[in-house]
């Protein structure tokens, strides 16, 4: 069952039991009313039969025949018994019956008032003294208008109760399909995903706070799969692109090698060239164990970026005799603090570096560090031979090489590297290229 049905039909059900709830207690307080009512009005034509019948010894003709007149339009003398003493009806034309026992009119004389009902009437009684002996006056009321009325009201509260559940199951249904259209929106575009779109984003033009918070930690999970994604083809262009140099290398010279014997200098020279394509195989398998994970797993932890800037800067200046000067202009150490992978930090710094001594022929370099609306900033500006406007948008893939950067040796391997890695540490690569040189920014999105 979907969802939606069956919030629905929980929707209905707890509506039925509040409902039946209410009712229940106003047709209950009403019933309790109505009768108080009756019990008040059959209390004052109680009154007026016994004024009437035992006070008119006391009372002039024209007050007798005024009781008379409102007597005859409150009540029937078929509903007025007045006993006396020895249990006689004395006035009225209601006989005792099996509720007007002797034992009811004890009990009325001794508690001087008497309300009760049965299933046809209302019966009111009192004891009434008077000089002519003491008398029970008892009146009945019909409960016919009682029961209309009660039964009306019933009939409403059951007919309330089923049209509202009608109209809470349709609004609930149309309010469902309302709530969830957005959950479908998303079922369809995750149905329309494979695996050359599967990084798109989930777009909604209209949704809720819960939703929204669902679409954007799916985009931030496929965000990092496609990062991921990323890393290991990455990895697998620089398999393929990086070992084929060394090993056409390392085959190629073992060949023109033993086609004839060579002098004991030839071969010396031969082994140097062995041992440079060796070490040049061995580098090639670190970074690529590094970036498959297998030395660090991509385990993150707290660093501190400044501290594998300063490693970057210390071997540029030990291995390339660079001239690098940093600039830090933060107040705030703890935008240092980041969650992060050291290694794979100092290999985007050190290709940034590299590529800067590089395309600038070894000039001085200049880094950078400032506050950025409570985030760190970072910029490398080199004075080499620039990035072409038309490479612009290309530079960052792999393997490319600028149109103006053919004279430098280079795979076209580390920017993108760079480039990959710093979009799993969520730090924001741009490049700026102004009349000389090359600006590097970077911006640290970490909290």
């Amino acid at each position: 069952m979907k969802l939606s049905k069956r919030l629905s039909i929980l929707a209905v059900l707890t509506y039925s039991v509040i409902s039946l709830v209410v009712s229940s207690i106003i047709y209950v307080l009403f019933c309790q009313w109505l009768e108080g009512n009756e019990c008040n009005n059959l209390k004052n034509k109680t009154f007026i039969a016994a004024i009437y019948y035992l006070e008119k010894d006391e009372q002039s003709v024209s007050e007798h025949e005024n009781i008379q007149k409102e007597l005859q339009k409150l009540i029937s003398r078929s509903n007025i018994s007045v006993v006396d003493d020895r249990n006689q009806v004395t006035y009225g034309e209601m006989q005792l019956n099996e509720y007007l026992s002797a034992d009811f009119l004890d009990k009325v004389r001794a508690q001087q008032e008497r309300f009760f009902t049965t299933d046809a009437y209302f019966y009111h009684s009192i004891y009434y003294e008077d000089n002519q002996g003491d008398f029970v006056v008892v009146t009945r009321e019909s409960k016919d208008n009682y029961n209309q009325q009660t039964d009306v009201l019933f009939y409403i509260l059951l007919l309330a109760f089923f049209v509202g559940i009608i109209a809470i199951f349709l609004i609930a249904r149309v309010f469902g399909r309302m709530a969830y259209a957005p959950l479908v929106n998303i079922v369809d575009q995750i149905k329309n995903r494979n695996q050359q779109n599967f990084s798109q984003p989930i777009e909604l033009e209209r949704t809720y706070s819960e939703i929204e918070d669902l679409v954007k930690t799916y985009n931030r999970f496929i965000d990092q799969i496609a990062k991921t994604f990323s890393v290991q083809k990455n990895f697998t262009d620089y398999v393929s692109h990086e070992l084929r140099t060394p090993l056409a290398a390392l085959l190629g010279t073992l060949e023109v090698t033993n086609q004839k014997n060579r002098s004991e200098e030839e071969y010396k020279s031969v082994l140097i060239k062995l041992q440079q394509y060796t070490q040049d195989l061995e580098e090639t398998l670190d970074k690529m164990m590094l970036l498959s994970g297998v030395k660090t797993n991509f385990e993150f932890k707290q660093i501190r970026i400044d501290e594998i800037i300063w490693n970057s800067v210390e071997n540029a200046i030990l291995y390339h005799n660079a001239h690098i000067d940093v600039d830090i202009q933060v107040s705030n150490s703890n935008l240092f603090l980041m969650q992060g992978n050291d290694k794979l930090l100092e290999m985007a710094f050190n290709n940034l570096l590299e590529n800067a001594i590089k395309y600038s022929h070894n000039k001085p370099i200049k880094i950078v560090l400032s506050e950025e609306d409570n985030h760190l900033s970072i910029a490398i500006i080199d004075q080499g031979i620039g990035i072409l406007e038309s490479d612009r948008h290309q530079i960052l893939q792999n393997f490319y090489r600028g149109a103006n950067a053919k004279e430098f040796n280079g795979k076209g391997i580390g920017l993108s590297m760079a480039s990959t890695i710093f979009n799993l540490h969520q730090i924001d690569l741009n490049l700026l290229s102004p009349d000389i040189g090359t600006v590097v920014f970077l911006r640290l999105n970490q909290f």
